[in-house]
């Protein structure tokens, strides 16, 4: 079951004074496929519909859907196919983008919005650091 995170009238209230395009509910699913390949190893609870139990996860997977959703429509690129390009050029316009966005200690690609990534990292849900017990001694 595909779970999207956040609907159009949660993306409207995200981007307050951008108008919600056509096409939002497909940039929104896909969003939160990106959103379920970032959050791959972190734990928390859900529940039936595998939506976040704890609001304030979900108001952050939901903040983060809609800025990646955002990310996927301005970049024009929703098949990730522009992702290897650093910089462009037609007639007499240019664009350039860094190659990689830096998140605390990690690094990530183009396919993902800074916004995106940073409202994950500062909640903790960005999986980056493993928790380990040793010699079963019960504590982390």
């Amino acid at each position: 079951m595909m779970v999207v995170y956040a609907t159009t009238e949660d993306l409207a209230d995200f981007l307050i004074t951008i108008p919600v395009w056509s096409g939002a509910e497909r940039h929104l699913r896909q969003a939160s496929e990106d959103i379920d390949d970032l959050l791959i190893g972190a734990v928390y609870d859900v529940d039936a519909n595998q939506m976040p139990t704890d609001p304030r996860i979900r108001e952050a997977v939901k903040r983060a859907t809609c800025a990646q959703a955002h990310f996927i429509q301005t970049g024009g690129d929703e098949t990730g196919a522009k992702s290897g390009f650093s910089s462009v050029s037609v007639g007499g316009v240019s664009y350039s983008r860094s190659s990689q966005v830096t998140i605390g200690s990690g690094r990530a690609s183009q396919e993902f919005s800074p916004r995106t990534l940073r409202i994950l990292h500062v909640e903790g849900l960005l999986p980056v650091r493993p928790r380990t017990r040793s010699g079963g001694s019960g504590a982390p």
